[in-house]
């Protein structure tokens, strides 16, 4: 028999699942270590995915000339936060 390829979709449920069950607070300390190392490996698995997908994404560039061409996607970095000021204080 076949095993059938997970999606993301399917992985990203079962960290939901994990992460709502955790937080209702129901589960003795083994179901919770349980549920918590079942969250964590669908997370390696939705990552896994996510970071192919990334690979495969190319981006259409539009040359001087009209003529398109292909270039690697290369997603910039996040910016990090700026720090918030106290009160009264001008953030500079």
């Amino acid at each position: 028999m076949e095993k059938k390829k997970e999606k993301f979709e399917d992985h990203l449920r079962r960290v939901e699942e994990a992460v709502k069950t955790l937080e209702s607070g129901q589960l003795g300390l083994e179901a919770s270590l349980e549920k918590y190392e079942t969250g964590m490996e669908a997370l390696k698995h939705c990552y896994s995915i996510l970071d192919q997908a990334e690979k495969k994404i190319r981006l259409l560039v539009k040359e001087e000339d009209g003529s398109l061409s292909e270039e690697e996607f290369k997603p910039e970095k996040k910016a990090p936060k700026k720090k918030k000021a106290p009160d009264g204080e001008i953030p500079f």
